[in-house]
């Protein structure tokens, strides 16, 4: 990248701002522009013919200088300072030096919060469904806690589905978090709506919310795909846990793919949507995560000492036969990631509703087991 004084190095923040707020010129239009351009402040006066002659359609050009001239460049780092948003450019010591590896990075980086330090190469982004299923809730909830309290930052892009599953995971060990989104970082950009209390709580626990789009974007369709190579740059693996075989969690794993990054993928059920991506990428030579070991090994760290499973909780003893029995069928739906409803129990069990109901009413006061809603799992 190019070096600049002091002066210079202000300036190249500031024009920096001014382009990417013009989304006709890309990363790698950019690019090209500071390879010919004596500097930023060059390029952003240029005429539009200097713009084609540094690879600009005449179109572009125009349109540029058009937009320029009511643009008020001065006017963004006190928007910028009164939201709380900071950012760091492609030539600046703190930008994460894993993204500047990548083919195409963003030129600029938006953040709330704390981007912690550029070289840290710990870093594990997690993608899948919008719609998981209760063995992905059970794989974030098991897996991603150890990995996060092993001192690994957790990188994924605040949807909704495995990934809210993997920013909670990350909070709840009182790990590290990085969401990247698909939108701008004013609050009324912020998407989805139903995880902005997430975002500040990702700010606030240390982490950060990241994104290449200047504040006031709006969430459009386009901008997810190209936010995923981000979130698959920013780390050194992916972890896919469930996807089906269309889905934006593949595109974030092709871009790991291109990028040289491992990737990961948690094995499905065969008969389940959900799991043709992950089975198809472990077809392709994708790393098979049966424990967290798999992904800490990938890091170079080892399990201290074996990992309690949910559900395992040896403690417990049954007061009669029946607990014993309507125990026993919750936890074999808990070990498969599973629920099991009072019908299902009654049905096994062949006892009478009343004694299920009172005997799942005691499992709960006692806070061995919970109704999920959909049926019962062991807390």
């Amino acid at each position: 990248m190019l070096k600049y004084s002091n002066r210079g190095f202000y300036e190249n923040r500031l024009y920096h701002l001014g382009f990417n707020h013009f989304q006709k010129i890309g990363p790698m239009r950019l690019k090209r522009i500071e390879e010919l351009f004596p500097s930023l402040a060059d390029a952003w006066r240029a005429d539009s013919q200097g713009l084609i002659e540094a690879g600009l359609n005449p179109k572009i050009s125009e349109e540029f200088v058009v937009w320029r001239k009511t643009f008020n460049l001065n006017g963004i780092p006190d928007i910028l300072e009164k939201k709380q948003i900071n950012y760091c450019t492609w030539s600046e010591t703190d930008y994460p030096e894993m993204l500047k590896e990548i083919s195409v990075p963003p030129p600029i980086l938006y953040y709330r919060g704390n981007l912690a330090d550029p070289h840290d190469r710990k870093r594990l982004s997690v993608v899948g469904s919008r719609r998981p299923t209760a063995y992905a809730e059970k794989i974030s909830a098991t897996l991603l806690s150890i990995v996060a309290t092993a001192g690994i930052e957790i990188v994924s892009g605040l949807a909704l589905g495995v990934d809210t599953l993997a920013h909670c995971a990350a909070l709840k060990a009182q790990g590290r978090t990085l969401a990247v989104l698909g939108s701008g970082l004013n609050d009324n950009c912020l998407y989805p709506r139903a995880n902005r209390r997430l975002a500040a709580d990702i700010i606030s626990s240390g982490g950060a919310i990241i994104s290449e789009f200047p504040p006031d974007m709006p969430p459009y369709k386009q901008n997810f795909p190209q936010r995923n190579r981000i979130i698959s740059g920013l780390s050194s693996c992916t972890l896919v846990v469930e996807a089906r075989g269309k889905s934006g969690a593949l595109i974030t794993a092709n871009y790991a793919l291109e990028q040289n990054r491992d990737v990961l993928a948690i094995p499905g059920n065969i008969f389940s949507d959900l799991s043709t991506g992950p089975n198809q990428l472990i077809k392709a030579g994708a790393r098979v995560v049966t424990g967290a070991e798999d992904i800490l090994e990938n890091f170079q760290i080892g399990l201290k000492k074996k990992t309690i499973r949910a559900g395992e909780n040896n403690n417990h003893r049954p007061n009669n036969k029946v607990e014993a029995i309507v125990y026993d069928l919750i936890k074999r739906a808990t070990a498969r990631a599973e629920v099991i409803t009072a019908d299902e129990i009654i049905k096994k069990t062949e006892l009478d509703t009343a004694t299920i109901n009172s005997t799942l009413s005691i499992l709960e006061i006692s806070g061995l087991a919970k109704n999920t809603g959909s049926g019962y799992a062991l807390n």
